[in-house]
């Protein structure tokens, strides 16, 4: 059996199952250009607010009138070498060297324009 699908039947009997922040968006539709590169398609969008996916995880992002302080999360990925790659290739502002961490994780960061880093890793490959 897959890791990941052993976790999700663990996962059922427990109360608590995610953590998802909300970070802020001063341009909701600036959020969701700006991810879209990184894999992540909006999947739901109301007044003030905007969850993005990708697979089975979520960003989400509150509309802020003002520049609200910024928020960090940490996105762990198959590959983040190779993810590092393809935003570089297609020129994506805001990315980050990537680096291998003395943990154990390969990673890189993005800034989005609102200043929210999404810190993505993987182990080396």
């Amino acid at each position: 059996m897959l890791p990941s699908l052993q976790r999700r039947r663990a996962d059922r009997g427990r109360m608590i199952r995610a953590a998802i922040p909300v970070l802020a968006s001063t341009d909701l539709d600036r959020t969701a250009t700006f991810y879209a590169p990184v894999g992540f398609t909006a999947a739901e969008r109301h007044n003030r607010y905007l969850l993005l996916h990708s697979g089975d995880v979520e960003l989400h992002f509150g509309l802020h009138d003002n520049a609200a302080a910024p928020g960090r999360c940490f996105v762990f990925v198959a590959d983040a070498a190779k993810l590092w790659e393809q935003l570089r290739h297609h020129n994506v502002e805001g990315v980050g060297p990537v680096t291998d961490q003395d943990y154990g994780l390969r990673e890189f960061v993005v800034t989005d324009p609102d200043g929210n880093q999404i810190r993505v890793g993987s182990p080396p490959h």
